[in-house]
């Protein structure tokens, strides 16, 4: 918002998000759900610790690679599996 404010498109945007309401309600859902999202973390944190937390985030990194290569049919080179192969070795 800030920065709408210092270079003066505040009314570029506000004349998008009229002919748009349906941006605008992305807007809203994306704020929520960013902030549930923090919410989450600090709450993992606080409870259960860093090393929880970040063993939580690289497991889902991990999956979401697997479920990449699997569903889109995304591969990895010998170079990027290499490296998953380091950084998830590394944590398990």
């Amino acid at each position: 918002t800030a920065g709408l404010v210092v270079s003066g498109d505040i009314p570029i945007v506000w004349e998008f998000l009229l002919a748009n309401p349906s941006a605008a309600w992305y807007n809203v859902l994306t704020a929520i759900t960013s902030a549930s999202g923090q919410i989450s973390i600090f709450y993992t944190i606080q409870q259960f610790g860093p090393i929880v937390f970040t063993i939580i985030m690289t497991t889902r990194q991990m999956l979401s690679i697997c479920l990449s290569t699997i569903i889109f049919g995304h591969h990895l080179t010998i170079k990027a599996l290499l490296g998953a192969i380091i950084v998830f070795g590394v944590l398990f």
